[in-house]
């Protein structure tokens, strides 16, 4: 049987039982802390006593106001609605009743750590009473060291949610939208998709380079078009900018020149902010765990995380629990982060255990919003900005049935081209550090009508780590290291609960990588400079109406080869490319091979398909199928065209390999005598009954050509029709 893997950070998880509160510690290892969430505030030095204004001296234990340097405690059975605006940095604040901000007055609460513990409830608005948009609500971690004697995993200086969490600002819909026409230098307006409402003189825009980029261009040497723009009025669907736009944001364009996709404008302003004090010092960041009870909404989570790009360094102990040593690049601390947050025990079946709505994170140290075996949770309508490694993630694989649905991310600097991407530990290794918009390390999620754009590397990466068995929720509010409250699926085997609508483009090399078996719908990818889509399934994969736009001008670069879909074709059953309309490429449908016969050449048999589609590129279709040991009379790969259709693209100059509808030639290995099986067409062009095979060869003596092969000038192959079309054919 196969290892079960629920994710083990080092050897720092460990298995949960129950929560005991103790003097030092929130909580015990239980809350797959390695060494519990320790009680830095311990010993308070102001007490509440009575519900009350934080202002009013009449609410403490000490008759007066908390100042700078206080330990608070905000005993259970209390409620103390702050009212101040204040940069006085409190030292922390253990809530064990309820702290609420007032929402007709600008308020402003600077602190180091806030502990919202299972009785309490924080409040910062709520979905039925907002903080209206003309107050202003803040939250700020103050630039104070992280105690790591009390705390060597670091995990205060932020906020820690074990109970009740609200937050809600003002609306702002839509949170993104799609222009109307190309934004282009000079320019001082835009006209987006739809009217906007509670967008603001003053709020922060944000709009991606469109670019598909080409070699030298990428990596190191990116140089950024993405902009950053202030609203100077906004009229409907008309927004006015305080300065001209820098760049052209230029969108995606047909064969014949008509522009067919446009770009987003996000907005990251709120008026609910949590923010470091100090981004270039000692970063703040949230962290729910265990089972907390989430919801926010249109607030902003600003220069957070502490946790950076590159080689992990955690803190070290001995077998004792004694600090070996303290680490420095500290796993686990995120802008916004569920790590191990079952949700609400009493939740309601029809409710999510968590929820993230309309709101943006600006300049996170490495992810933006992170779910870690966390489930059930919907994450909607958020806008992330300026993230390291990637926007959203989730992090172990086993997280289940949480809703990702139209969220932007934008602006993802990574580790580029050549990032470590599997597995936890070792010198070089950076999970999740390429430069991607959404990185989800397993299947079992519904991701929908997303998103990405001008990141490094992914606009959404699947295809993260080697698991097998995993935990999942057995319930609602289940925590998965409980006997009796999980279910084992095989993540290998596990479909995508579903991946439709979602898309990607400018500034980044590939639009969707994908590993796990299921099936991508609606989903369109523009100006990706390498793959729009790269797929190493599993076992089974389908494509169906995928739309992909190229930068034909680019390909006047003949060392740019950008491709449709690029598929493993030798290492999966069955792979389906189905409704696809692909412009603009170099190559339509693309599958590698292996140069050396002596390699295994797939995992069982199994089929390509490409079928009802429309390809207008340099090379329509050029999949390398397997080789077929002289033993074996049957394939062992087949690879099939139904019913597609085929149309040049004009204008760009030929390479080593002539253009051609389909082709075995492109890309192929001179040399190459080992027998491959033939693509089989079926009703080319969309003509019924145009029907053939086509076979691998660059270059057939005529002496040893069947009468059945007869060359079409758009096939790169020799083909052969008429009933010895099954015949066998060798170079």
């Amino acid at each position: 049987m196969r290892r079960s893997v629920v994710a083990i950070l080092g050897a720092a998880l460990v298995a949960a039982s129950g929560v005991v509160l103790a003097q030092e510690h929130a909580h015990p290892p239980a809350s797959g802390i390695a060494h519990g969430i320790p009680r830095i505030c311990t010993g308070p030095t102001v007490t509440s006593i009575a519900d009350g204004a934080w202002s009013s001296a009449a609410t403490w234990s000490t008759a007066r106001v908390p100042a700078a340097g206080d330990k608070v405690l905000i005993r259970p059975g209390t409620r103390v609605t702050y009212d101040l605006v204040s940069d006085a940095p409190l030292a922390c604040i253990d809530v064990e009743g309820a702290l609420t901000f007032r929402t007709n007055a600008n308020t402003r609460l600077t602190v180091g750590t806030i502990t919202v513990f299972e009785t309490g409830r924080l409040e910062v608005g709520t979905p039925e009473a907002p903080v209206p948009a003309d107050v202003t609500a803040e939250i700020v971690i103050a630039d104070q060291p992280v105690d790591t004697t009390r705390d060597p995993e670091q995990l205060t200086v932020g906020i820690i949610g074990l109970g009740t969490v609200r937050m809600h600002g003002a609306m702002k819909t839509p949170t993104f939208s799609r222009v109307t026409a190309e934004p282009l230098t000079g320019q001082t307006t835009l006209r987006l998709e739809q009217a906007v409402s509670g967008w603001a003189v003053g709020d922060t825009l944000v709009i991606p380079d469109t670019r598909q980029l080409k070699r030298g261009e990428r990596g190191s040497e990116y140089v950024r078009q993405w902009e950053e723009l202030q609203v100077a009025s906004v009229a409907g669907d008309t927004v006015t900018l305080g300065a001209p736009l820098a760049f052209n944001h230029r969108g995606a364009r047909s064969a014949a020149g008509e522009v067919e996709f446009l770009p987003h404008v996000g907005n990251v302003s709120r008026n609910v902010i949590v923010r470091s004090a100090n981004g270039a010092g000692t970063r703040g960041h949230v962290i729910f765990v265990r089972h907390p009870d989430v919801d926010i909404r249109y607030a902003l989570f600003k220069d957070l995380g502490r946790t950076r790009m590159g080689v992990l360094n955690n803190t070290e102990f001995n077998a004792d629990g004694t600090v070996r040593r303290v680490g420095t690049n500290q796993i686990g601390r995120y802008s916004i982060h569920f790590h191990h947050a079952f949700g609400p025990r009493e939740g309601a079946p029809d409710r999510y255990q968590f929820t993230l709505i309309g709101n943006a994170v600006d300049d996170a140290s490495k992810w933006g919003v992170t779910i870690h075996n966390s489930h059930y949770g919907l994450i909607r309508d958020n806008v992330v900005y300026n993230s390291r490694g990637a926007a959203i993630v989730t992090e172990d694989g086993n997280e289940s049935f949480n809703v990702f649905e139209h969220n932007f991310a934008m602006r993802s600097e990574g580790s580029g081209e050549f990032a470590p991407r599997s597995g936890y530990g070792g010198a070089t290794n950076d999970p999740g550090g390429e430069g991607a918009a959404f990185w989800f390390r397993g299947p079992n999620n519904i991701v929908r009508n997303n998103v990405g754009a001008n990141v490094d590397v992914f606009g959404f990466g699947i295809a993260a780590g080697a698991i097998e068995e995993v935990r999942v929720p057995a319930f609602k509010g289940a925590d998965t290291t409980r006997d009796g409250e999980y279910k084992v699926i095989d993540a290998v085997d596990t479909p995508l609960l579903e991946f439709t609508g979602n898309e990607a483009y400018g500034a980044l090399q590939t639009g969707v990588a994908i590993g796990w078996n299921g099936t991508l719908t609606h989903v369109r990818i523009w100006h990706a400079s390498r793959d729009a889509v790269t797929a190493f399934p599993a076992d089974r994969i389908t494509v169906d109406r995928l739309t992909v736009r190229g930068d034909a001008g680019v390909l006047s670069d003949s060392s740019e080869a950008p491709t449709g879909v690029w598929f493993s074709n030798y290492a999966a059953k069955s792979v389906t490319v189905r409704n696809a309309d692909v412009q603009g490429v170099r190559v339509g449908v693309s599958s590698p091979f292996f140069p050396n016969a002596s390699v295994e050449p797939g995992r069982g048999d199994g089929v390509a398909t490409v079928e009802n589609s429309f390809f207008r590129n340099y090379v329509g279709v050029a999949v390398a199928t397997a080789y077929t040991p002289s033993t074996t009379a049957a394939p062992i790969k087949k690879a099939v065209i139904r019913n597609s259709r085929f149309e040049p693209l004009p204008g760009i100059r030929p390479t080593l390999y002539p253009p051609a509808a389909i082709s075995m030639n492109y890309g192929m290995s001179f040399g190459d005598s080992t027998r491959r099986d033939p693509i089989v067409v079926y009703d080319f062009n969309g003509k019924a009954g145009d029907t053939f095979r086509v076979f691998y060869s660059l270059e057939l003596p005529a002496a040893q050509t069947p009468p059945c092969h007869a060359p079409r000038p758009e096939i790169g192959g020799f083909v052969c029709v008429g009933d010895d079309a099954t015949q066998e054919t060798r170079r």
